[in-house]
């Protein structure tokens, strides 16, 4: 009795297809949860820091090492203190540890009501499916909190910010970010004379 061999080259046409529409499928889950828009995000930012090579340093720097660490060993009066000094002083400064942060288009209270749902609603595997559908870049913001204040201190801090009535709500996050950085740019050295 000879046994047929389903993986032989009769077959070999399907099993493309079926590799090519798993693959369609990954690549469609994998684009609405945000993942090449978390890319894409991530060279504009890198754009927009190539601008000035002391801020690009001084995030690089906070990246690597971490917000607390360069906030304690920085060389005062440079840009890279004034960037940890900014960025530890704001509730959201702790997100510049997501790459593509500073062009996060979306609105501050848009993401400050969602990442509050989300973290009120606790962690199960159900809500971490939710998290990931509803996108990479709060799956990141949110996971960023956590690492950095904790569940209780995260909620608390974003409840904060929702209820009061500040400017910055209304803010892309990105933007925000953005123009705490520009507050440390170096200006020129002025003459004595």
């Amino acid at each position: 009795m000879k046994q047929s061999n389903t993986l032989g080259k009769k077959h070999f046409p399907a099993r493309k297809a079926a590799l090519w529409m798993f693959s369609a499928l990954a690549l469609g889950t994998l684009s609405g949860c945000g993942w090449f828009a978390t890319d894409e995000k991530a060279q504009l930012e890198q754009q927009w820091l190539a601008r000035d090579q002391q801020l690009q340093q001084a995030i690089e720097q906070i990246r690597s090492q971490g917000l607390d660490a360069i906030n304690r060993g920085a060389e005062v009066s440079s840009v890279t203190a004034c960037v940890a000094e900014k960025l530890s002083q704001d509730p959201l400064g702790e997100l510049i540890q997501v790459d593509g942060v500073l062009a996060e288009p979306a609105r501050v209270s848009e993401l400050l009501g969602q990442i509050q749902q989300l973290l009120e609603q606790g962690f199960s595997f159900e809500n971490a499916a939710a998290l990931l559908n509803k996108g990479a870049d709060l799956a990141a913001y949110v996971s960023t909190l956590i690492e950095s204040q904790g569940i209780d201190k995260a909620l608390a801090d974003v409840e904060q910010l929702l209820k009061n009535g500040t400017d910055i709500k209304d803010q892309q996050l990105g933007g925000h970010l953005q123009t705490l950085l520009n507050q440390c740019r170096q200006s020129p050295p002025k003459g004595n004379g």
